[in-house]
């Protein structure tokens, strides 16, 4: 607390009990002069009390700022002020006793004061005094007081006399002896500081109450201060100079701030420090404990690891450098679109692995046959890595190019093993599928190169079928004579192709299997290809969820649509939530709508609210930890087009946003679903903790009906 020089005074000091009577007199001086405005007084009397209150404040000035600190030393002067403080509250009292009730409550501040300025014989004796100066005054104005009156009123002076008294009174012995530990404390850190000098780590001790205690030379020298200015002020300072000589001043103090919750807990931090010199520190912060086990402090040691840190940033870049050149193959090998492809409905997706394992080898693709036919290829490159990236780029392409003329798979993939043999490694290898789909048939040919087996669900029995095994993988042995499988497709069944990611992905040393896998499309076959891949996808997220992906997981599911459907059909996209994706959704709705022969206007309409809830999906719609992603869904309802718009957020309270009105000019959003109500026919909004689903309905023909 501030005294009279600015200086701080201690807590508990007999400065800061000084500090604390002058700003309780103070008040007591504004609180009689608001007492006397609001009186009814005689104008006399209220002259008379302005010029009380005038005296009263200039004794003030001059007993805490003037006499107080020259002749504190006197005997006689702490009486003195006491009989000039009471004297006053005499005045005010008999001024003051016919217009306010228990007005004797005047002469309890100065005995309080009183207490704390003095000691507990001067503050009984002031009590004392008080009670004598409000009976005679009570006796001389008025009646006197009734006895029971008189105890309480002697009774509350005492009282306070005495509390306030012991109380300076303990306040300033607890203050010497934190005045005696501090020199204590002194001496031990002198023989500390010999010790800690000679390391070649900075350290820095504080008490319990977070006052820096020892700072060593070698924080000096690694920081540019002078250790000596930090002892005995809060360690906090010492940590804001640091913060400040470093490159992320306030990551460095938020990471301090869990000691507030946790005050034994144990920190580890790096720390760029970019002033005075460029360094890389590690900082390890933790208790330290007595012989009895109470925690009587902190020890905070930054140690410079910069050399170290150099070597392993240089091994870091070239695994990064090589990552990200191995990532930039592997996106290059999933491609942009989905094929378009009559009375056939198509859903494509991937998870890449997690950690060092995040750039495998999987990929998918479809190529167009010469005869018209759609190829459906699914990879999987033995290894990781930049190298495993490019053989996967050099099986795609050299079986793109092999197609042009070449229509039956098992010659095909023939001709495929020849050309990976001669162009990858002895130790490497090629795992991949081949199908040659005839959307007019609903015919699939196929030739399996050791891919985990391909799966159908049959719609009209339920049962999954799982179609054989196949051959060699690719580049194994020069010679190979691949089978060709042939299954007939109908309306409803789905196809799927995966990759062994998916039924090997592990949980404590056991593999998610083919079981489990299978059940998933028993019991979600029945619904679109992307119901499936969601399904799928959740279930492996939840199966590793503590070990993460150890490897890629490619999933290509096709569907027949089925013959009822084909004049209302659905299309159906599973994208991952970035915000660079709202302008494939919007290509994806609008190529629905193209194929539709949708009137322009109302499908300018409907792509612009399918970009405000994919911008909101994007913008709200991620979980707070796993993979997020956005799924659309077109679906043709009579003359009407539905786009469902699902996302996995946490979800919202759908009762806030019935509002059908123009939100407020300034405020910083929810125009979105105000737009969408105006630009669509309906808007339906189904949120919970699994995720929001925004479903859009627009009447392609014709004036909305005024029923819905």
């Amino acid at each position: 607390m501030p005294t009279r020089d600015g200086e701080s005074a201690p807590r508990g000091s007999w400065r800061w009990a000084v500090r604390i009577a002058e700003v309780s007199a103070w008040g007591t001086a504004l609180l009689l002069l608001g007492l006397l405005q609001i009186s009814e007084l005689s104008p006399s009397a209220r002259h008379f009390g302005w010029i009380l209150t005038a005296a009263l404040g200039v004794w003030f000035g001059l007993f805490f700022r003037v006499f107080l600190y020259r002749v504190v030393d006197h005997r006689w002067f702490p009486w003195a002020g006491v009989v000039v403080n009471l004297a006053f509250a005499c005045g005010f009292y008999a001024l003051l006793r016919g217009e306010v009730p228990s007005a004797q409550l005047i002469f309890v501040p100065v005995v309080a004061a009183s207490g704390l300025i003095g000691t507990l014989p001067e503050a009984l004796v002031a009590s004392l005094l008080a009670v004598a100066g409000y009976l005679g005054i009570t006796s001389a104005v008025a009646e006197p007081p009734t006895l029971a009156g008189a105890v309480l009123t002697a009774g509350t002076f005492v009282l306070t006399g005495f509390v306030a008294g012991l109380l300076a009174r303990e306040l300033r012995a607890h203050y010497r002896g934190e005045q005696k530990e501090h020199r204590l404390a002194t001496a031990v850190r002198h023989r500390l500081l010999a010790v800690l000098d000679a390391v070649d780590e900075a350290i820095v001790f504080r008490d319990k109450q977070g006052i820096a205690r020892v700072v060593n030379r070698r924080a000096g020298d690694l920081f540019d201060i002078e250790p000596d200015s930090f002892l005995g002020g809060p360690v906090v300072e010492f940590l804001r100079t640091v913060a400040r000589k470093a490159e992320d001043p306030e990551g460095l103090m938020e990471t301090f701030q869990q000691l507030r919750d946790d005050p034994e807990a144990e920190l580890r931090m790096e720390i760029e420090q970019i002033i005075p010199v460029r360094r890389e520190l590690r900082l390890y912060s933790g208790p330290a404990f007595d012989d009895d086990g109470a925690m009587v402090g902190r020890i905070d040691v930054f140690t410079d690891v910069t050399e170290t840190q150099r070597r392993s940033a240089e091994v870091q870049r070239l695994y990064e450098e090589a990552r990200r050149t191995a990532e930039s193959y592997q996106r290059a090998l999933l491609p942009d679109t989905l094929p378009k492809v009559p009375r056939v409905s198509f859903v494509a997706h991937y998870l890449p692995a997690a950690g060092r394992r995040a750039v495998c080898g999987d990929f998918y693709d479809f190529v167009r046959m010469s005869d018209g036919r759609l190829g459906l290829v699914l990879g999987d490159v033995c290894g990781i890595g930049p190298r495993a990236a490019s053989d996967a780029a050099l099986t795609r392409y050299t079986l793109r190019s092999l197609a042009i003329d070449e229509d039956d798979p098992a010659r095909l993939i023939e001709r495929m093993n020849v050309h990976v043999r001669a162009q990858c490694e002895a130790e490497r290898f090629v795992r991949m599928l081949f199908g040659v789909l005839d959307p007019e048939r609903a015919q699939l040919e196929y030739a399996n190169a050791g891919h985990v087996p391909p799966v159908v669900f049959r719609a009209k029995t339920g049962e999954v079928e799982w179609l054989g095994e196949g051959d060699l993988p690719l580049g194994v042995v020069e010679e190979v004579e691949y089978k060709v499988g042939r299954i007939e497709l109908f309306p409803g069944d789905m196809l799927i192709f995966y990759t062994d990611g998916l039924t090997e992905a592990p949980r404590n040393g056991q593999p998610f299997g083919q079981g489990r896998f299978g059940d998933i499309v028993a019991e979600y076959g029945v619904g679109t290809p992307g119901e499936l891949v969601q399904a799928l996808r959740r279930a492996v997220d939840a199966w590793t969820s503590e070990g993460g992906m150890r490897d890629d997981v490619a999933l290509l599911v096709c569907q027949i649509v089925a013959d009822s459907t084909l004049d209302e059909p659905t299309r159906e996209l599973v994208l991952p939530n970035e915000p660079g994706r709202v302008p494939d959704i919007r290509s994806f709705v609008g190529s629905f709508l193209t194929d539709l022969r949708a009137p322009v206007e109302a499908s300018g309409e409907l792509l612009l609210a399918v970009g405000e809830a994919a911008a909101n999906a994007s913008r709200h719609g991620k979980p707070a930890e796993g993979r997020s992603e956005i799924r659309v869904r077109c679906v043709l309802e009579g003359d009407s087009v539905a786009v469902t718009i699902a996302d996995d957020g946490p979800g919202f309270d759908a009762a806030t946003i019935k509002s059908v009105e123009l939100p407020d000019s300034y405020a910083s959003g929810g125009r979105g679903l105000y737009l969408m109500r105006e630009l669509v026919d309906r808007v339906d909004v189904q949120s919970s903790a699994d995720g929001t689903r925004v479903t859009l309905l627009k009447r392609l023909l014709g004036p909305p009906d005024p029923a819905e």
